[in-house]
């Protein structure tokens, strides 16, 4: 068995928001790639194997749908999450157009991520069935 489950990748301009999840996942069967904007989640994201994205609305360099939809054409199957702490009609039709898996409102709770992180897992493991190959293989 690998010794990381999941790989996901951070971006959020916020370093506290950034810290805080370093810290969370410290220690777990998660590869975590933090970065702080757009551009540099997009560069990695040519060279990562990444499962889930996690990206802020407000980011310095682009708006989170906008950096979703461009990391969805690098990475179709991974799960994408957007963050913010404040939703509008306009966002939220941005969020359905764009088929975002999930929409976090900030502030996140450690409950709520933990909750977030189990079902990731769950459609990890149930994918790998569906393709034939053993958990051992994760």
């Amino acid at each position: 068995m690998k010794d990381k489950f999941l790989h996901i990748m951070l971006v959020d301009n916020d370093r506290h928001v950034r810290d805080a999840l370093r810290v969370f996942f410290e220690g777990s069967r998660t590869d975590f790639l933090i970065f702080k904007s757009g551009l540099e989640g997009l560069n990695s994201l040519k060279y990562q194997d990444i499962d889930v994205i996690i990206s802020d609305y407000f980011l310095p360099d682009m708006d989170g749908i906008d950096f979703l939809n461009m990391a969805a054409k690098l990475h179709p199957n991974a799960t994408r999450i957007l963050m913010a702490t404040m939703t509008n009609d306009e966002m939220a039709l941005g969020i359905a157009q764009a088929g975002i898996d999930k929409f976090i409102e900030k502030p996140i709770t450690v409950d709520s991520l933990e909750t977030i992180i189990k079902e990731l897992e769950i459609n990890k493991l149930s994918k790998g069935h569906l393709d034939g190959k053993s958990n051992e293989e994760y």
